[in-house]
């Protein structure tokens, strides 16, 4: 886990503010990430708007899906890619996506993401073991940190994110 998001693991009323940066641009992306696709699940319409649009601006490509078997149903690419999940989905939450995914051999590196801070929330975070678990509304600055984390992790080691 990225050590700015430690922070908002440990407290657990605290959400992190939506970040006013100056805007990723395509130029300032390390090598590791050109190319790179981001799959991003979220039921909440305008959430999935938004961090589809912050991720293009950032340079990436994005799939968008509004439901687990949306996703399930696609092309997952294996390499060059990470996904950004809600936690708390219809027809599975997050975790299970993931263990799905990782079941049918297209496991990726996960950033989860969340609107709750209770404790079993908590709990499914901290047993998914994911790169980053962020609160909504999201940071942009340390939303797309932690994706260049999970892009690193996907193009090596391949273990159990």
């Amino acid at each position: 886990m990225l050590s700015c998001d430690r922070r908002v693991m440990s407290k657990r009323n605290e959400r992190v503010p939506k970040g006013n940066s100056s805007g990723a641009q395509k130029s300032s992306l390390p090598a590791i990430c050109k190319g790179a696709t981001i799959l991003v699940v979220d039921d909440d319409p305008s959430v999935l708007s938004a961090l589809a649009r912050l991720i293009r601006a950032a340079g990436f490509q994005v799939k968008a899906f509004d439901r687990p078997s949306a996703l399930l149903a696609s092309e997952v690419p294996t390499t060059k890619a990470c996904m950004i999940v809600d936690v708390h989905l219809p027809e599975m939450n997050g975790i299970e996506l993931r263990k799905a995914l990782a079941a049918s051999g297209r496991g990726l590196a996960a950033i989860l993401i969340t609107g709750r801070n209770d404790a079993e929330t908590q709990r499914l975070i901290e047993k998914a073991h994911p790169v980053a678990a962020l609160f909504k509304p999201v940071d942009e600055q340390t939303l797309l940190e932690a994706v260049t984390q999970a892009l690193t992790l996907s193009n090596g080691d391949r273990g159990d994110y």
